[in-house]
């Protein structure tokens, strides 16, 4: 397992059931899977 780097957590990002906002305000406080999927189409 990897952790995220903390420019990463900076980033905005957008998608379905998201807020607006930085990812880290998507993870919140307690530990999180994060799967990063890539769509080729």
């Amino acid at each position: 397992m990897r952790q995220i780097d903390t420019a990463m957590l900076q980033t905005p990002v957008n998608g379905l059931n998201l807020q607006p906002g930085p990812l880290h305000e998507q993870l919140g406080t307690t530990p999180a899977l994060v799967v990063f999927l890539r769509h080729f189409g």
